[in-house]
Parts: structure tokens; sequence; C-alpha cells
């Protein structure tokens, strides 16, 4: 029913653990495809040891990952997951009564970050109220859309940074049939840590106001690059 694609590079720490959660929380009918854009870690040797998972190669980038994941993908519906977020059961199951019961045709997580600190409860609340009032999720939110509606949008636009938030914007151009399940994704903090809170929260925000301004992705993506 619904194909997943992960976009890797140098994910060793978390790829075996978001895999391991995903074949716990899968049917049969779905599929698990990863993308790695030539890992110099052993990204592609973890993803290997978990055999029905379908691994390609591609040029480094998200969005080019990403396309080349939903183009292989053979089921309807495509989940769009970065290798540090894990799924359980009930985000899989109340994505599938909608599709099932309501023919969504594309939508989000909700989320939640995998520490316990108040700073983080204070963070995620503001993320999920910031996507449901734009309805314009992050792609650390779970994307998933109907592949049809994939197709006619052309895919992610293949750009430096912020790939998510333009697909968005294109999907909601000809859809309105978008929802947030109601069911958190399990998000790492593992950005926050790197980097610290407070410098992380507000160079994520600053780079997102600074787009919104004009500020091309290419010059931006330097900056992202400094807290991942």
């Amino acid at each position: 029913m619904i194909s997943i694609v992960i976009p890797t590079y140098n994910e060793s720490r978390d790829i075996g653990i978001t895999l391991t959660k995903l074949y716990e929380t899968i049917s049969p009918d779905d599929e698990v495809i990863v993308v790695d854009g030539y890992s110099e870690d052993d990204t592609k040797e973890i993803v290997i040891s978990f055999h029905p998972v379908k691994l390609f190669t591609s040029k480094k980038g998200r969005a080019i990952q990403m396309n080349l994941g939903a183009k292989k993908a053979r089921n309807e519906y495509i989940l769009f997951l970065h290798a540090d977020t894990l799924v359980d059961a009930i985000c899989m199951s109340k994505l599938k009564n909608e599709i099932t019961s309501n023919g969504v045709e594309w939508g989000w997580f909700s989320i939640k970050l995998n520490s316990p600190r108040l700073a983080f409860r204070i963070i995620e609340t503001g993320a999920n109220l910031r996507a449901s009032l734009t309805r314009t999720p992050l792609g650390d939110h779970g994307i998933f859309v109907r592949k049809d509606i994939f197709d006619r949008v052309g895919g992610f636009p293949e750009i430096d940074l912020m790939e998510d938030i333009e697909f968005v914007k294109k999907i909601k151009l000809i859809s309105k049939k978008g929802i947030k399940i109601k069911a958190p994704v399990y998000t790492s903090v593992r950005r926050f840590e790197k980097s610290g809170i407070l410098k992380t929260f507000f160079t994520m925000w600053l780079l997102r106001i600074l787009y919104y301004l004009g500020v091309s992705s290419e010059k931006l993506a330097k900056y992202y690059r400094n807290i991942r």
C-alpha cells in the first residue's frame, strides 16, 4: 500500500534504528526504499543487512534522492522519511485508515522530538502549530502523498535547501485534500545537540525567513550544513 522513501548520506548512526522500527511496523504490502548519496561511512552496509529494503545510489542531494526513490516506488502512496525519523504502528494504522476511508491525497504527521527536556516540548509544539496553521509541513514531519499527485507536480524541486516547502506549495495548488495525522513521528534532536538549542532554533528560523524574502537556497545551504 505504501512505499517509504528514505534519503541517506553518512547515516550509520541512525539508519539501523530507523529501519528496525519500520520493519516492526509495516505490512507485507508496504516497501522501504533507501536512496544513498554515496555515503563515506557504513550506511550502505547497514542498509544492505536489512534484506527486504530496496537500496539505490544517486548523486547526493535530498530532493534528487527522494525523486529517484519515488520513481522506483511501486505503491499508490509514498511516505518520505528522514533517516533519523521513527514511525510507529499507530502512525501507520492511522495513515492507512485515512487512505482507505477518506481517500486522502497528501499530508503529514505531527512530530515529537526524542528528548525529555522541556525546551524540546516547546519547540515541537511550535513546529506542530506552524505546520497546522500554514499547512506547510517540513520534511521531518513525514510528508506523504499519492503517487499520481507527486507525478503531477513534478516531484521535489532539485534545489539545495527548502525543497520540502516548495514541494508542498506545488501540491497545495492542485489538491486541498491534505491532512495532519494526529499521531507523532519521533524526530532526532541531533542537530540541537551538535550546535546548541538556541543557536539551532534561531538559525533554522532565520534561514526560512531569508528564503521567503528571496535569498536563494544555494546561498542558504552552506549555513544549514553547519547545524547538520
